[in-house]
Parts: C-alpha cells; sequence; structure tokens
C-alpha cells in the first residue's frame, strides 16, 4: 500500500522530477570485490500510445526511479524495444513520444551504460524516414540495429526483428554467424524484440513468435555457450527454462496489460555469476518481485559462465552481406585509451542482394482489418487480391489493371531502408516464371528504384520491354546506375549521413493470365560464386585480403587507430562482389550516447550530437568498467567537447566546449566537493554531482 501511495503522490510531478541524475549519482558504484554482474530490463514503453492501459509518463518515470532505488548497484540497464507506439503523431510534436522515451528511459538510468533493442513499433513507424536510422540515433546504436558487446566476460548481442514484427533479415543471421564463430569462448545471452516458438508465450502468424524459430533454436544447439533468449513484445513476465536455456519475455513498462493490472508495469532484474544466471521478475509499480504469484517468475539456471569482473568492455558491430562499393557509417559511442581495434571478415555464399527472393517466406495473419497475406520481403501492388502464394513462390493473378508489380523488399522498407547499395554500379535482375497460356501481349520491364534514406526518389533505371511467350522462362538484363552527384548522399559526400537504397521490381502489362514466378533476384555484376579478394576501406586506410574467402572461414586484420568519431566503412571486395564484416574495440572504459566520440593522443574528442529528438540536447557518459574516478558525466545544449579527463598528478578535470547552443549546464561526478569550478557563470554541488553553466564556449576547469 506504501508504494501505490508512492506512485499516486509522485504521478503529478513533471517527468523531469524523476530523470534527474544526481537522483542516481551513486546508481554505478562500483564494489571491486563484488562477485556478481547485475543487470535491469525494461520493454514495451510505448510512449504514445492513446489508451487507458498505457501508464502516464509520470508513472513510468516512478518506475525507473523505483528500479534504481531497488537495486542501487546495477552494473547495466537494458531495453529489449517498442519504445513508442505508432499513433503518436496526432500530438502536436509529432516526435513527443520519442522524446519522452530519450528523457525518461534512456537517459533517465542515471549513470549506467544503456543498450537498446530495436521493436516491431519503432520500425513500422516509418512515415518520414528511415526507421532502422531513427531508432539507431534514439539508442546510440553505432552501426547497424543488430550489434553485441561484452561486458564482464559476458557476451550481449542485440538481434532484432527487422522488416517486420517475426522476421530476421538475411544480413542479420550471416552477421550473427560471424559474431558467434568469433566468441565461441564466451558466455553469450541474446537480447531481441520477439519471442522462441514453443518457449515463452505466443504465437500469431507474422506478428507473434520468431518466423524462423527452428533455424534460431538450431543455433542454440550449436551454440551451447548461449544461456538465455531474453525479449519484449508480449508484454508477459514469464520465464522459461528449457534446454539449458532461459528463455525470458521481459514484461512491460508501459503498452497493454496481459495480466489486467495483477503485475503492473515494471521489468527484469538479473544477476550473472560464474556459476549461474538468476532472473527475477519485478514490478516497480507495486514494488515487488512477482514469484509471490507465480514461483516460476523467478529462475536460476545452474551453468558454469565466463564472467570475470575484471574483464576488458568490448563493442562490436557491422553489416551481413555487404556489397562491394557500398559505404557505411559507423557513430563511435565508445572510447578509452589503449584500446585494441580489430577486423573480421568472412565470405557469402551468393551474390543475391535481396532476402527470401524465391519467396518461400509467407504466412497469414487474421487482424483486426481483416486477412493480412504477408510476404516477408516482397509485395504485390494490388494486396491480396493480386497474387495467391504457391509454396515457394508466387502466383500473380490475371487482371485489366493497366500495371501489375512485384517490389523487393516488403512494404515502405523500399523508399526508406533496403537494400542499402552504391551509386556508380551496374547491377543484374533477373527473373524465373511460368506464364499460364497467353491471350494478347504480355510484356515485363525490370526497374531498379533508387531512394535516399528519406523517402526522397532520385532515380528509376528501367530495362527495355520483355515480350512474354508461353510458359517456363527466364530473363536477365544489366541496368547501369549512375553516379548521381547532383543528390547529396554519402557517395557524392562522405559526410553526409544520407544513404542510399535499391529496390528491384518487376513490372507487367496486359496480365490476361496467371503468371508464376519462381524468384526475382538483385546482384551486383559478378564474376564468381564465391567472395574474392574481401575488405574494408575504413576513412580512406585500405584493409584486404587475397584469395577466395568462404563462409565461414573468418580472416582478422588489427586496425590503426584512433578512428574519428564518425567513420566510414567502403567495402571492397569482388568475386560475387558480397562480403560479411565486423569491427570490434576493446578495452572501452566509457560510454557516450547521444553524441559521438574518440580517444586522440591526450584528450577526448566528442563531437557534434547526433539525438536531436529530445529538446534537452544531453550528451550522457557512463563509465563500462570499475574504479573509476570523477568525470564529466552529461552535457545539456552544448557540443564539440575537448576533454582532458581526471589526471590524480594534478587532481582536475578539463573540459574545452566549443559550441554552445544557450544556457548550458555540465555534470561531474565526484565524491567530494571540488575546490574550485573555472570558467563558469555558477555551479552547485549536491549529491556527488557539481552541476555547473555555462552562457558561452568556454574552458571548465574543476579541482580538487
Amino acid at each position: 500500500m506504501q508504494r501505490r501511495n508512492f506512485i499516486k503522490r509522485t504521478a503529478v510531478l513533471s517527468a523531469a522530477a524523476f530523470i534527474s541524475p544526481r537522483i542516481f549519482a551513486t546508481a554505478n558504484s562500483y564494489n571491486t570485490k563484488k562477485e556478481i554482474f547485475k543487470g535491469f530490463i525494461v520493454s514495451d514503453s510505448h510512449f504514445g500510445w492513446a489508451h487507458k492501459m498505457q501508464p502516464t509518463i509520470e508513472e513510468q518515470a516512478a518506475a525507473v526511479k523505483n528500479i534504481l532505488n531497488k537495486f542501487p548497484d546495477l552494473d547495466i540497464f537494458l531495453d529489449t524495444g517498442d519504445a513508442h507506439h505508432n499513433d503518436h503523431h496526432n500530438n502536436a510534436n509529432p516526435h513527443k513520444a520519442r522524446k519522452d522515451w530519450v528523457d525518461i528511459i534512456q537517459g533517465g538510468c542515471g549513470q549506467l551504460p544503456f543498450y537498446y533493442v530495436i521493436g516491431n513499433h519503432e520500425l513500422r513507424s516509418n512515415e518520414d524516414d528511415d526507421p532502422e536510422m531513427r531508432s539507431n540515433i534514439m539508442g546510440s546504436n553505432t552501426c547497424r540495429p543488430y550489434y553485441s558487446f561484452d561486458m564482464q566476460g559476458i557476451h550481449f548481442i542485440s538481434f532484432p526483428q527487422l522488416i517486420r514484427a517475426t522476421y530476421i533479415t538475411e544480413e542479420a543471421w550471416d552477421w550473427l554467424d560471424l559474431d558467434l564463430a568469433i566468441n565461441k569462448d564466451k558466455t553469450i545471452v541474446m537480447l531481441s524484440h520477439n519471442n522462441i516458438i514453443g518457449t515463452t508465450i505466443g504465437n500469431e502468424n507474422g506478428y507473434r513468435g520468431v518466423m524462423d524459430s527452428d533455424k534460431m533454436v538450431d543455433i542454440f544447439k550449436k551454440n551451447k555457450n548461449i544461456i538465455a533468449w531474453m525479449h519484449g513484445h508480449n508484454h508477459n513476465f514469464e520465464v522459461i527454462n528449457r534446454d539449458d536455456m532461459l528463455f525470458v519475455s521481459n514484461g512491460r513498462i508501459g503498452g497493454f496489460d496481459p495480466s489486467r493490472g495483477k503485475y503492473g508495469i515494471g521489468g527484469v532484474y538479473f544477476e550473472i555469476t560464474k556459476e549461474m544466471l538468476t532472473v527475477k521478475c519485478y514490478s516497480a509499480e507495486k514494488d515487488m518481485f512477482l514469484d509471490s504469484f507465480d514461483v516460476s517468475l523467478s529462475q536460476t539456471l545452474d551453468v558454469k559462465t565466463t564472467f570475470d569482473n575484471k574483464a576488458d568492455f568490448a563493442y562490436s558491430y557491422g553489416v551481413g552481406g555487404a556489397v562491394n562499393g557500398e559505404r557505411i557509417p559507423a557513430y563511435h559511442h565508445h572510447f578509452g585509451e589503449n584500446t585494441k581495434s580489430e577486423l573480421f571478415l568472412t565470405g557469402c555464399e551468393n551474390a543475391v542482394i535481396n532476402d527470401d527472393h524465391a519467396m518461400t517466406k509467407y504466412t497469414e495473419r487474421k487482424a483486426y482489418h481483416g486477412l493480412d497475406k504477408i510476404l516477408f520481403a516482397a509485395k504485390v501492388n494490388h494486396g491480396n487480391a493480386g497474387f495467391e502464394y504457391a509454396n515457394p513462390g508466387i502466383r500473380l493473378k490475371a487482371n485489366d489493371n493497366w500495371w501489375t508489380t512485384l517490389t523487393m523488399p516488403s512494404d515502405n522498407y523500399d523508399k526508406y531502408s533496403y537494400y542499402r547499395c552504391p551509386l556508380g554500379q551496374k547491377y543484374k535482375a533477373s527473373i524465373d516464371l511460368d506464364v499460364k497460356g497467353i491471350k494478347g501481349t504480355q510484356r515485363l520491364w525490370f526497374r531498379l528504384h533508387i531512394y535516399d534514406l528519406n523517402g526522397r526518389k532520385l532515380r528509376i533505371v528501367q530495362s527495355d520491354q520483355i515480350i512474354l511467350g508461353d510458359g517456363r522462362q527466364q530473363f536477365d538484363c544489366l541496368l547501369d546506375v549512375p553516379n548521381l552527384p547532383e543528390f547529396d548522399t554519402i557517395y557524392s559526400n562522405p559526410e553526409s549521413d544520407n544513404l542510399v537504397n535499391i529496390a528491384v521490381e518487376a513490372s507487367f502489362t496486359g496480365m490476361n493470365t496467371d503468371v508464376d514466378i519462381i524468384y526475382l533476384k538483385l546482384e551486383q555484376e559478378h564474376t564468381s560464386l564465391n567472395t574474392l579478394d574481401a575488405g574494408v576501406i575504413i576513412d580512406t586506410k585500405s584493409y584486404q585480403t587475397f584469395g577466395v574467402l568462404a563462409k565461414g572461414d573468418i580472416k582478422k586484420i588489427d586496425l590503426e587507430k584512433p578512428l574519428e568519431t564518425r567513420s566510414v566503412n567502403q567495402i571492397s571486395t569482388s568475386g560475387n562482389k558480397r562480403v560479411t564484416y565486423l569491427v570490434r574495440h576493446s578495452n572501452m572504459k566509457w560510454q557516450v550516447r547521444n553524441a559521438t566520440v574518440t580517444y586522440l593522443d591526450n584528450h577526448i574528442k566528442i563531437g557534434k550530437i547526433r539525438n536531436h529528438i529530445s529538446d534537452k540536447l544531453e550528451i550522457i557518459i557512463s563509465p563500462l568498467q570499475k574504479n573509476i574516478g570523477p568525470y564529466l558525466h552529461r552535457v545539456r545544449y552544448a557540443e564539440n567537447i575537448k576533454l582532458v579527463p581526471y589526471q590524480s598528478k594534478n587532481r582536475s578535470i578539463k573540459a574545452t566546449i566549443e559550441n554552445v547552443f544557450q544556457n548550458a549546464e555540465v555534470d561531474f561526478y565526484l565524491t567530494k566537493k571540488p575546490k574550485v569550478v573555472a570558467g563558469v557563470t555558477s555551479w552547485i554541488y549536491k549529491d556527488n554531482i557539481v552541476t555547473a553553466k555555462i552562457s558561452k564556449p568556454t574552458t571548465v576547469l574543476v579541482t580538487f
């Protein structure tokens, strides 16, 4: 009852009252003798959902505060997706729901490092720009939505479903294979948004339960070092111990409530030692562990792990099946002194760029608006009535419309996200089809639709017409994609963040009879089925291998350092023109959220703010390892910072701030009041935080 009263009292305050960093100033104070890794996962905030089940933002902020008070010595704070709903554009500020998540969840976890797995609602909210890139910005992800990191000897993998709620892309599978091969000697926890069918509750075609769950289970069987799959999406609190793993549904901190008020909002607390993984479902609203309702909601897996509280932190990113000439930006959010950077390369099995070219992945879902016939990686312009599933492939139905089109990828992802391909290259489009009789003249055109990540169509490249005959036939053609220097893209300007997508389309006229489509492929012009001479050019420095590189064969190259705050990785490979790569940065000491960072010879360079969603314009610095002294923790309304970290010799921290938007604030974490804070208009010290105000570019010097 006291906890309920507390939430009732605090609900009338603004959300900002719960996210002040000084409230949580001791949340990341490490005990060097600690032999337990402790983390907390929230999921499914659904900010912006207009429904009576949705908690207020004040209640959600109070829940985060209660979690951090209940667990004051956490090592990490995680979120497994659905940060916001996708009906939030009725608000005067279309980004308000995202802003609330950034302020309350991502920015509200005190000094803790924070990592985020993208959910389906973020990805379906693709009405204005690339939802994957936008979500990466929200969560300060470096490259793609899939990535991994090592913390205290445990390897965590962010492995979301992309394009559709249950669909894992082929590029993600390729990258996962490489990541698992590199990390065979580490205990692995996988973080995702959707559940594995046959474990936690959830099996709804096209919406709940990973479509390739069997494939994922086979990976678990082959990689016994994977000890957990922890996910969101279903809003249930659930823990299943099966096949030497824990499968965990992380509950809800917002959204619909399947418990109908029984459990309230909260998340999952977990501990990892050298001997076990323990998971406990926790209600922040009721301030209680949920095993008092159901004993299965707290479980322990007895398992030997690679936990080591002295182990270095590492962060890994990259791209599966990247295409020759493709330029891929990497936004660096971690830094440390004496770091090690490595590039891992493996080949690809073929040259095909587009997912599921043979259309083997299909399901039907009865949704509130009727029947959905779901092709996961393709779309037909006439919708459900335009095709039948042929298992595999599809049958385009005869019709009297002027055009019938089959486009890959599906939905609006051709406009914003897929498939990332370079300009100035020749592409091969090919199709295998079967015309069911001839009545009139049926014609086919290949088209490549070229967009940037804002959905702007840059060009359509079209083949000559192809007159179709009766029966089974195959066609292909080479299409020359120009450089398009008149547009600002990463190919005309490497400093641009504007990426390019190419979708492949088969366009038909005269559809007087049915036409079966066996496959539709997009490839670069290539000379071999194998990956040859694989390499990556990183900021003009070439890292190259020579000869055949088969999938599963791994080449490792040490990288020079330091990298800039933002790098451009350009793929350089021949043969089938595709390669999977992973970059790992080890011995990182800090995470920087909302702005990019790098470590130079004698200082830290914090670059421009990347995340402008929140009007606080806040840069957050969180320690990743133990025994961290005083440090710069947060900066609001300023960017481009030259930071000289704490020096024990002269007992000072110096931050030169080059760009101030308005009256800015700078927070330093330190356990004793400093002697002097110079270069500021005013400052206060409270709860281990110095908050200094500045009004113009300046050098702030804190001495002890």
